[in-house]
């Protein structure tokens, strides 16, 4: 999904071996080159308890589409998924290209890319009856924030 969306920060984030070092639990993929039909085969040997049912609205989001894309490519040529990671680890950037970097949200301290995470942006629309506030593809979202000297509006970029 990152290769289709260009999101090259999100493409090189997840194709790393450990992830999750900046702060939070790291994790590491030990079957990172391995073929889903391998690991599925691994998790049956192992008598492992795994997920294989799939969300019933999953087919028609883009992610639906985009897994059928790959499992397409898959059924073309085998190692598409693996050639996609491969080039996610080789991606080299310009100098001076600005990458998002990791913050903390002001109101409830999880990580963000933002000064306000999305969860946030989206209770707070709930709470104020703005169930449409931070969900499209607007450019930008403006919160109505109380505060003890009476409200004030911020803008937030996304």
């Amino acid at each position: 999904m990152n290769v289709l969306r260009g999101d090259i920060a999100r493409l090189r984030r997840c194709t790393a071996i450990t992830t999750g070092t900046e702060g939070a639990i790291p994790r590491c993929k030990p079957l990172k080159y391995s073929y889903e039909k391998e690991i599925v085969m691994y998790a049956y040997f192992k008598q492992l308890d795994y997920f294989s049912t799939e969300c019933i609205y999953s087919p028609n989001a883009y992610r639906g589409h985009a897994r059928t894309y790959l499992k397409d490519l898959e059924a073309i040529r085998p190692r598409a998924i693996i050639d996609v990671i491969h080039s996610g680890e080789s991606l080299s950037m310009k100098e001076g290209v600005k990458m998002p970097t990791k913050g903390i949200c002001v109101k409830c301290g999880f990580m963000s890319s933002q000064s306000i995470c999305k969860a946030c942006v989206l209770l707070e629309g709930l709470n104020k009856g703005l169930p449409k506030l931070g969900i499209g593809k607007s450019s930008k979202v403006v919160i109505q924030m109380d505060s003890n000297s009476g409200t004030t509006k911020k803008s937030i970029e996304f």
